[in-house]
């Protein structure tokens, strides 16, 4: 009977130690999901403080509701109509921007590298020309009125097909605590020397508004580029890439000021009927730019500075001051319609104008048996008209014009005018996919008065390794 009565009391007392023991675990478990369900708030509430504070400072949102979202690595934005613009060549996609604005503030074509905060868009197209000459235009894979042969030969056809302006891109951004933004930016095409020869267009970097690399010149707007097929574009457009270095300051609501030194090269005649000379560069070319961007539209001018020399057979060198100055914009009357235009005139501007870049005539050889150079005066314009039939399908109208004032000493034979003129469609059926008929025509007149000219039709398909929305 007490053993009986032992093993009661033993029962009655430790039975519900397991219980208690449940009981305990359950409670520890509650209290890590706790836990976890306040980190997760306080982490969602940091996350809504840092949307208040960039709203609160005027900025675009980012990407934040993506499943991997992209840290903010901008405080910039691109205005308007800026944004908007697209042409065939997207040279706007490569463009430097005050602290790294992105054209799509929601960075929706980057990807964030695995273990890392740096953000990557790989960009570029796959694009076909399949051209015909009713004359000889010059240069083949590119329309450039400079080329075209004088006189004109007449009963000559000419067919290409170019893969040439085909491009590939790399574009880093890298969010710092000191520095800001930092991008990284690198393009090659293949329309160099050879066929088969890669072309580097972009390498540069951007931090903190400093730039250092080769991009497009800060003389240049590439925003005022027309949208068209070619590759050249316009003959009076300043198109330059150029290594160099760049400072950029904040002027008000969507102002800058840009300030830059750059890579010289003295373009100047190799040989004359008299003497023979080599250019030399003594000091790198000074850039400064204001540039105004609002809602439909931006505005720019630009100045540029530069010392054109010549090393002479005699043992003598010569300088000249170059000079020039450009305006450039583009503009929204209505729609998406858009009005691009750029006007520039200089002394020894040559080499930063389209048409007369490889012409070699940035000075002009004067002054008989006391050799010096004399800076050649030139005048460039271009505008075109862009035009949206639908949604998918746009047109652009574009006309170009240079004019440079020969001196005495150049030959009869030396460039002195050129003119420029095209319309397409283009048409983006689906996707990134673009297609298109252009026609071009170009003319040309030396100093002695006689002239060529001639016709080109174009089509071109490209299609962008980003593919894009359909809605997009």
């Amino acid at each position: 009977m007490k053993t009986f009565s032992v093993i009661l009391f033993i029962w009655f007392v430790l039975l519900p130690l397991p219980s208690v023991s449940q009981e305990n675990s359950s409670q520890s478990r509650n209290v890590e999901e706790l836990r976890k369900q306040l980190q997760e708030l306080r982490s969602q509430m940091d996350k809504i403080q840092t949307e208040l504070d960039r709203l609160a400072t005027g900025d675009r949102p980012s990407a934040s509701s993506a499943s991997e979202p992209a840290p903010v690595v901008s405080r910039g934005r691109v205005a308007g109509e800026t944004a908007a613009y697209q042409i065939f060549s997207e040279e706007p996609i490569a463009a430097p921007r005050l602290d790294n604005a992105p054209i799509d503030p929601q960075y929706r074509q980057y990807f964030r590298l695995p273990g890392t905060s740096t953000l990557l868009k790989i960009g570029g197209f796959f694009k076909t020309d399949f051209i015909h000459d009713v004359r000889p235009a010059g240069n083949t894979f590119e329309f450039i009125p400079s080329t075209i042969p004088v006189p004109s030969p007449s009963g000559v056809f000419n067919s290409n097909v170019s893969v040439r302006p085909t491009r590939v891109n790399l574009d880093f951004l890298i969010p710092t605590t000191h520095f800001g933004p930092v991008r990284f930016y690198i393009e090659s095409d293949f329309l160099g020397d050879d066929a088969t020869t890669p072309h580097l267009r972009h390498a540069y970097a951007q931090a903190d508004n400093l730039l250092i690399g080769q991009t497009f010149t800060n003389f240049m707007d590439p925003d005022a580029v027309p949208d068209t097929l070619d590759p050249e574009g316009p003959n009076g457009l300043v198109k330059l890439r150029n290594p160099q270095f760049r400072y950029t300051f904040a002027t008000g609501k969507n102002g800058s000021l840009s300030i830059s030194v750059e890579e010289p090269s003295s373009d100047i005649p190799s040989t004359t009927a008299e003497f023979k000379a080599q250019p030399n560069s003594p000091s790198p070319d000074g850039t400064i730019r204001f540039r105004q961007e609002f809602e439909r539209g931006h505005v720019q001018v630009a100045a540029l500075f530069r010392s054109i020399s010549g090393f002479f057979p005699s043992g003598t060198t010569n300088s000249v001051l170059g000079w020039g100055v450009s305006a450039a914009g583009a503009f929204r009357p209505f729609a998406k319609d858009t009005f691009v235009w750029q006007g520039t005139y200089g002394e020894g501007i040559s080499r930063y104008v389209q048409d007369t870049a490889p012409l070699g005539i940035d000075a002009q050889i004067a002054g008989g048996s006391r050799m010096h150079l004399r800076a050649t005066p030139e005048t460039a314009l271009e505008a075109a008209f862009q035009h949206y039939w639908l949604e998918r399908l746009r047109s652009s109208a574009v006309y170009g014009f240079v004019q440079v004032v020969n001196s005495s000493e150049q030959q009869a034979t030396t460039f002195h005018r050129s003119g420029y003129a095209s319309a397409n469609l283009i048409w983006n059926p689906i996707g990134s996919l673009y297609l298109g008929p252009e026609f071009l025509y170009g003319w040309q007149v030396l100093k002695n008065g006689t002239s060529g000219n001639a016709p080109r039709i174009q089509f071109s398909a490209k299609y962008k390794f980003v593919k894009t929305a359909e809605k997009d």
